[in-house]
């Protein structure tokens, strides 16, 4: 029913956030220059790690949705120009899913769904993978059943969502770890648009704000960005003083 390249994909997408998980500790582990940059100088809670393994069991649910939509016959189109028109609308589209489902979940009565993964204020390399099932249940099919019906129309390329698959578990990975990896002057280029580790790690060490995960523009365009947030940057990246306290603010 699937092919060698097929199979070999929907491997690599279920066990790539594990991946990342052991390539920041390992790096940790080794003192790479990547872990150089600490973002809080604030200790774990005790268990959290072992919490964070547990839920971590539910990573690959969005590849067995895959395998279904798969089986189904849907996501057939081979063609480059489909492989890049369904990597471009999926990540266009993912960036708006992810911020409104992020922020709707910050509502006290939908709170309960994401509480899960806010127990993690320090982030750890385990805490890109630690989800309630119902929020990572609900956040993968809001990806791909817009998708399944976008396929009536414009036909979608597996392979087109796998690589943005593929992207985003490294970019979520990268976003939360607890150490900055980009340059001191990453925010006066490419940091306008784009969101770094310490970007995400101000939304789980004061619970609101900085909603997007790969961008800052839906923030920015709806006023939930840190307001502190580049100078914050600037003390860890050009200063290389950490965060003592989860509130601090700069």
């Amino acid at each position: 029913m699937f092919t060698t390249t097929e199979i070999a994909v929907l491997v690599i997408v279920a066990l790539l956030g594990h991946a990342m998980a052991l390539f920041w500790h390992l790096a940790e582990k080794r003192d790479s220059p990547l872990c150089s940059t600490r973002i809080y100088d604030v200790p774990l809670k005790k268990g959290q790690l072992q919490r964070e393994f547990k839920n971590s069991v539910l990573t690959p649910l969005h590849a067995l949705l895959l395998v279904a939509m798969l089986g189904f016959g849907f996501f057939d189109n081979d063609s480059w120009g489909s492989f890049l028109i369904t990597l471009v609308c999926t990540f266009i589209w993912a960036e708006i899913w992810h911020y409104f489902s992020h922020r709707a979940f910050h509502l006290p009565s939908l709170l309960w769904i994401h509480r899960e993964h806010h127990r993690s204020q320090i982030n750890s390399p385990l805490t890109a993978v630690s989800f309630s099932f119902l929020e990572k249940l609900i956040f993968d099919l809001g990806i791909l059943l817009p998708l399944v019906i976008a396929d009536q129309f414009i036909s979608v390329n597996f392979f087109g969502l796998a690589a943005w698959f593929i992207g985003y578990l490294v970019i979520n990975s990268f976003s939360h770890a607890n150490f900055e990896f980009r340059p001191a002057n990453y925010n006066r280029h490419v940091g306008k648009l784009m969101a770094t580790t310490i970007y995400h790690s101000l939304h789980h060490s004061r619970y609101t704000g900085n909603y997007g995960l790969g961008t800052r523009v839906l923030d920015r365009l709806l006023g939930t960005e840190w307001e502190d947030y580049e100078r914050l940057y600037d003390r860890v990246c050009s200063e290389r003083r950490p965060l003592s306290r989860l509130k601090e603010r700069t």
